[in-house]
């Protein structure tokens, strides 16, 4: 897709208002770091590409360990409930923050469930 272009729309089922609403707001928080979406919803191309880089980025061990908590602990057992363009998107967008902002598994496990495109509520 050109830089310029938007992805849009829900992975799996159709979107709920009210969550839809909450995730927004909850990812206000992350505003300072452009790399994370603020809509899940609404994905600038051009971000995902940047994300998707990081994708094959081999982490260090500690790095790795909150990789492994993230995957064990957001609510879809990773950044998507399938392995499609969002997983690698959004794993990227783990291992970049994760290595670059040193996020912790926590911090990822947030990211990730705020984040979450497959539509429905949690």
């Amino acid at each position: 897709m050109p830089a310029i272009s938007r992805i849009r729309g829900s992975c799996c089922s159709p979107m709920e208002m009210k969550r839809y609403v909450e995730q927004v707001r909850g990812l206000t928080k992350y505003r300072a770091i452009p790399i994370i979406p603020a809509d899940p919803y609404d994905i600038p191309a051009a971000t995902a590409r940047q994300s998707i880089a990081y994708f094959d980025l081999q982490l260090t061990g500690d790095e790795q360990k909150a990789y492994d908590y993230a995957m064990a602990n957001s609510n879809e057992k990773g950044p998507c409930c399938c392995q499609c363009w969002r997983w690698r998107v959004y794993g990227g967008l783990a291992k970049y923050l994760i290595h670059e902002h040193r996020f912790t598994g926590e911090q990822i496990v947030d990211v990730w469930n705020l984040s979450d495109g497959c539509g429905g509520g949690m």
